[in-house]
Formats: C-alpha cells, structure tokens, sequence
C-alpha cells in the first residue's frame, strides 16, 4: 500500500513511553498525518493512550486492527519478527524505533520481506537528524579540515541502579536486544556512520562487561572505510558502569570535529594546535530541538513513502546493526563479569 502524503493514517504498535512521550505528540501535529489506532498486548494501556489523545480506536492485536498507510513498531525488539510478518503482509510501511532488529540475521530478513511485499522500512535512530550531525557531515564531505585520520565516539556514565522493576523491557536481554550497545550505542554507531559516511569496518579489539546476560559496557578499537577504501582508525566506548568523554571526535588532517549527544549542542571545530575556532549551530532548547529532529525523520519517512518503496541499507541501518552483532561475536565468551550493577 503507497502512503499518499496528503493523507496518512498511522497505527501505532506499542503504547509505551516512547510512543506517548516522542512519537505521538509529533504525529498528532503533523500536516497531512492521522493517528488512527494504538495497539498493545496491555488493552488497558492502549485505551489509556487513545482517550488522552482522543485516538480513534485501541486494540489488544494486530489481527484486529484496520488497514493503515504505515505503523511504527514500538515494541520490544525481540518481540518484533512475529509482528513484522504481519505487518508487511498486510502491506503496510514500517517504521522500527530503533534498534531495528535483535539480530542481523533478522534485520536482512526483515530488509527482503518488505521489498518483496513492495513496502518501505525506516527506523527511529533519531540523532542522525541532530542539527550537529548534519552539520558536521557537510563539514567532512567538503573536507574543510582535510581527511579523516581519526573518529573517536564515547557515551555514558556509571548508573548504580535503573530506578525501574522487573517488568522493565530492558531487564530482559532477549526482549532489549543486549544491553547498553543496543541501546546507547545504536545512536553513537549511526552517527559515526553517518557523518563520515562509512563504508565497512574492522573490528580489532572488543570488550564486554556483563551481568545476567545483560551488557553494561563496550569497548571497540578497530577501523571505519571511508572514500571508498581508506580505512580510519576508530575508538569508541558505551557504558553505565564507567564516567566516559560524550561525545564524537572526527580529528581530521588539520584540526577536528566535536559534538556532543545532545539534540541542542554545537559542532565545534578546533585547529591543529588543540584550540576551538568556531561553533556552528546549537540551541537554548534541548527539548524544542529534539522534537524537530524526531518531527524531521517522520517527514522524511512519510514523504519518501509517498514517492517510493524503494529504501537502502543506510535507511534501516543496516550496516549499523552489523557492527552491534560483531562487536558481541567478537567479544563472545571472553566477557567480564561486573558487579554493582543494580535494578
């Protein structure tokens, strides 16, 4: 089914925070785009979110509910496949908060059945749509500071407890996807990916902190391909049991990139002697920000769903998805076990 851009009806599977803090607000207010069912297992929940928003219609199952232009899958990731098939079957597009899938098996699985039901896929890795990101992608394809010669990405701080009980998703590392590289991680890979515009990568060392099958930190030392075969070193570390730099560095032949995780901060360019030359963008608001990159996805999405069912890999991300998987291949059995780490 092609989603004519004058008139969108989205379904929304998942009644959690995210759908009701993030994606239905920007929905309910964007031109050209209706809300016209909210669908969870908890019934009580999804009739909660339909009266607050006045939503048409609430259901408990996807089997219930009405066709729809597009859904955005807002369920546990390793909840989803089953979800999935019916959703392309039905013809609807899909758009996955991220992660996309738990698995890259499943991700490219998800990637074929879609193009062979000639439907479009995207997915919530919002940050890729920060003011910093785009700016500083601009910045390395125009070479303004010469080539890359080195990304540096790190996020996170140690968390003594979740503040949330055992019905939370991510207390399940089937249903979360893993752990904080699937969670924070997802963003930062995108990001780096994205601004430098990476081809493939190498993954030279890798490791893992684990408790209960959940992984609580990650550290990557390797490479990214870029120019369509230069390989830049790269370092990168997700963690929620160590105080780590947030932010990503692009050191560049004569001088680098900075930019933080913020929807609202600057790119800030420095010189080759370590000095900060100027700062582009940045905003006073980070929540005023953070809503119109998440306006600015779904915009995108449901535009190019007007056009086309043709996506790419980048669309899905992919090669993002990827990276996860191999850093926890790489990692495998030599994981650290972590104490400390509470609900």
């Amino acid at each position: 089914m092609r989603a004519d851009v004058r008139s969108v009806r989205v379904g929304l599977l998942g009644a959690g925070n995210v759908v009701e803090s993030i994606h239905l607000p920007v929905l309910a207010s964007l031109d050209g785009v209706s809300v016209a069912w909210v669908c969870d297992t908890d019934t009580a929940r999804a009739r909660a979110l339909a009266s607050t928003y006045s939503l048409p219609r609430a259901f408990g199952s996807l089997d219930d509910c009405p066709d729809v232009d597009v859904v955005l899958v807002a369920i546990p990731v390793g909840a989803r496949r089953g979800a999935l098939e019916t959703i392309l079957a039905r013809g609807w597009h899909a758009f996955c908060e991220k992660p996309f899938a738990p698995t890259l098996e499943d991700h490219e699985w998800i990637v074929a059945e879609a193009r062979r039901r000639k439907v479009r896929l995207g997915i919530g890795l919002v940050r890729r749509h920060y003011a910093s990101v785009k700016t500083a992608r601009e910045l390395v394809d125009a070479g303004v500071l010469g080539p890359l010669e080195v990304i540096l990405g790190g996020e996170g701080a140690r968390v003594r407890h979740t503040g949330r009980g055992g019905d939370w998703y991510q207390a399940n590392a089937h249903a979360s996807g893993g752990g904080v590289l699937f969670e924070a991680g997802a963003h930062l890979v995108d990001q780096i990916f994205t601004i430098a515009r990476v081809d493939d990568y190498r993954i030279d060392r890798c490791s893992q902190r684990v408790l209960k099958g959940i992984e609580f930190e990650t550290s990557v030392r390797g490479s990214v391909i870029v120019d369509g075969g230069r390989p830049v070193p790269l370092g990168m570390v997700v963690s929620q049991v160590s105080d780590v730099y947030g932010g990503i560095v692009m050191r560049c032949a004569n001088g680098e990139l900075r930019l933080g995780a913020t929807a609202s901060g600057a790119t800030e360019i420095y010189g080759r002697h370590g000095r900060i030359t100027g700062r582009l963008g940045g905003s006073a608001s980070e929540g005023a920000a953070f809503n119109a990159a998440v306006r600015a996805e779904w915009r995108e999405f449901v535009d190019s769903c007007a056009r086309s069912v043709e996506f790419s890999d980048w669309d899905t991300g992919l090669r993002t998805t990827a990276f996860i998987e191999a850093c926890y291949r790489f990692n495998g059995a030599r994981a650290e076990r972590v104490s400390g780490v509470g609900s």
